[in-house]
Formats: C-alpha cells, structure tokens, sequence
C-alpha cells in the first residue's frame, strides 16, 4: 500500500490561540488516515508559553504538532525550519490558515513540490503588520490550487481579489456535536461555577481583539445591567485590549457585575452556564463559539457579520443585531424575559447546527478537495510518464 500523503496546517499565533485552532487541531481525526497523515506547524513568538495550551489541545485530538519559535515579523530561520520540515515529512499539501502562511506557502513551493490550499477564517487588521500580510495574502491566494472560504462574504472577497472561480469552494466552519452534547443542567453548571442561581449570565467568547468589537459587548451590558440588576457579563478569552476593556468596564460602573475568566481550553464547561451568548464582532468569518452556543441551548445575540445571517437563519435561530449600537438593549432584552421566545430560538437553532454544521461532514468535504488535487496530481504524473 502506497503510504497516506501528508497535510501539513500552517498557522501563525500568539497566546493560546482562537477559534480556528478547534478546527484545525481536530483535523486529523476527522481524515480517513490510512489515506491522510495530518500534521500542524505552528509559528509563534519565541518565549511565548500559550503555545503550550494548544500542544495540550492537538495531544489531545492525536495531532502531531510541530512549534516553531520566530524573534520579530521577518525571521528567516522560520522559512529554513519550515521547508526543513516539508522535505524531512515529504509534505504533498500545504493547507495555510492565515495570511502569513498563505504568502510563505507560496514562497517554500519553490523549493519543495506541494499542492497549496488555504482556508479563510476571517478577516483582521489590528496592526499594520496584519493589514500588511493581507494584501501580500490576496496576491498569493491567486497562485493556489485551492481556496476554502467558512462564509459566502469571504467567498466574494477572494474573488474580488483575483482567485480563479474554479479553484475556490465554500466549506463552513463546524463542531464535534458528540463533544458539545449538554452534560450537566444550566443550574448545576452554574453551581459548579460559584455562580448566583438567579443570574442571568451572559457569556462573550472571543478574542480581545479591536475587530471583535467586545468593547460594544460591554457598553449594551451597562445597558442591560441599568434595566436588569440579575445580569452578569461573563467575559471568555483574553487578548491585547484587555486592560482598555478592563477600564471601560470600570468607566461604565459595572465592574463588579464583570467577570473575566481568561483563556480557556475547554469552553463547554463554561458555556453549560451561560443563560445567553452575545457577539458583537466587526468582522467574522464564521465562529465555532456561535455554533457551540447553539448545540448547547444559549440563545444568541449577534451582529450581522461574516456568515452570521446564515447560521441564524435570518433571525429564525437567534437574534440579529441591528446596525445601530444603541437598539441592541431593546432586542436582548426579550432574550432575558421571554422563555417562550429563547425555547422558540433554542429549538430552531438546534436543528440548524445539526443538519449544516457537524464537524464530521464538513472533514468529508475538506477531504474531498484534498482527493480532486491527489487525484489531478496523479494524472498530471502518469501523463509525464506515458510522453517520457
């Protein structure tokens, strides 16, 4: 038997990671792996100990992972380590998953022969190193083989900047729903957490990040806060603005109606507790924590971004938020004081993950693209034999 070809996942982080990590380090057993060997290579800031969450994380999922440390933005060693790494594993495919890695797949196929494919998470410009990357990322994607978009916005981004109709093909994001089946009851979840059995908790996953918008999350709290004393805003994640969210929440005096939990590895203990999950993003692509709120039974608020309007279904599995910040209390509230209207979402919601976002046909499509290239490979290659 020929030996299963392998895919190597391409990833730049800092801290412990976000939501694309979930999919990418679950990856490997979604694959038919006597046909697929998948293996992870991530880049991060050389003394970084965040890395050391998402190594737990692929052991975990059996997903060999490889870390390589870099000093700055350009470090060359990156690229010896990297393409080392391609010939020693004889990588067929590379599969990038954000724009550093989409320009260095493009830059290492020079050197090594591979298929590239990239998935497209999102969108980010924190820094001008990110917007920078992407725009060297929308001049490479045009050169891979294949282009995988979570959400019909990211679709037509790429092909606004030039990738090839036939190369791109729309793969949502999705979840393990045997991981995300509900354990324990909303009160016993909420006991386990020291947590008030009347509160209403309501939950921000998310990446303290300027595109997240989680500084919106915390003004319609003070909102909600101001007509409903029982609400407590739980906030899940870390990142770079948290001690300006910090002092927001100060600012707007609901810091002791604040909890902040830090980074976590496993959310469903912490979602299991949550009475309502809120995203207030700028910019999305399609985030899991969405998903995982659903399959849980967490109404969800969210803007109308990335794929959201499709995963709620236009409003028939949750609430869309409108465009203006201000009408956000008037539409959350009901969430709070209507059982009816949050099992009414709950049930619709349900169906919805169910039947379009389960991680297990999503890695049948994911390996169906791998197929189409090995396949095409293999051709190309038996061609060049036959004419020799």
């Amino acid at each position: 038997m020929s030996r299963p070809v392998t895919v190597l996942h391409t990833r730049v982080v800092a801290g412990s990671g976000g939501g694309p990590d979930k999919t990418i380090l679950r990856s490997a057993a979604g694959l038919d792996r006597s046909r697929y060997n998948a293996v992870a290579a991530y880049i991060h800031p050389t003394g970084d100990r965040g890395i050391e969450a998402l190594r737990n994380t692929a052991d975990r999922f059996g997903m060999q992972m490889h870390c390589i440390p870099e000093r700055g933005p350009i470090d060359p060693k990156t690229v010896r380590m990297l393409l080392d790494l391609c010939k020693r594993l004889d990588v067929k495919i590379w599969h990038a998953h954000d724009y550093k890695t989409d320009v260095l797949g493009r830059l290492l196929r020079r050197f090594h022969d591979m298929k590239l494919i990239s998935t497209m998470h999102g969108f980010t410009g924190e820094t001008w190193r990110t917007r920078l990357y992407a725009k060297l990322a929308d001049r490479a994607l045009r050169g891979y083989d294949r282009v995988i978009a979570v959400s019909p916005l990211l679709m037509q981004h790429a092909l606004k900047h030039g990738v090839a109709p036939d190369r791109l093909v729309q793969v949502p994001n999705a979840i393990d729903l045997k991981e995300y089946k509900r354990t324990r009851t909303r009160e016993q979840a909420k006991y386990a957490l020291g947590l008030a059995k009347d509160e209403h908790a309501i939950a921000i996953v998310s990446r303290f990040s300027i595109e997240k918008g989680v500084d919106r999350a915390i003004r319609l709290f003070a909102q909600l806060y101001r007509e409903r004393p029982m609400t407590r805003l739980h906030l899940i994640g870390d990142g770079p603005q948290r001690a300006t969210l910090e002092q927001l929440a100060d600012d707007l005096g609901v810091t002791y109606a604040v909890r902040w939990w830090g980074w976590q590895d496993q959310t469903r203990p912490m979602l299991e507790a949550m009475d309502t999950l809120v995203l207030t993003s700028h910019t999305e692509g399609l985030p899991n924590a969405v998903l995982e709120a659903m399959a849980l039974g967490l109404p969800v608020a969210a803007t109308r971004v990335g794929a959201l309007q499709d995963v709620l279904n236009e409003g028939e599995c949750g609430v869309l938020l409108a465009d203006t910040p201000a009408d956000w209390a008037a539409q959350v509230l009901p969430l709070i004081d209507q059982p009816l209207l949050r099992e009414r979402l709950l049930c619709a919601a349900w169906v919805r993950v169910s039947e379009r976002y389960d991680f297990t046909k999503r890695m049948q499509r994911v390996q169906a693209v791998y197929d189409e290239l090995m396949g095409a490979a293999s051709r190309a290659q038996a061609d060049h034999r036959r004419a020799a």
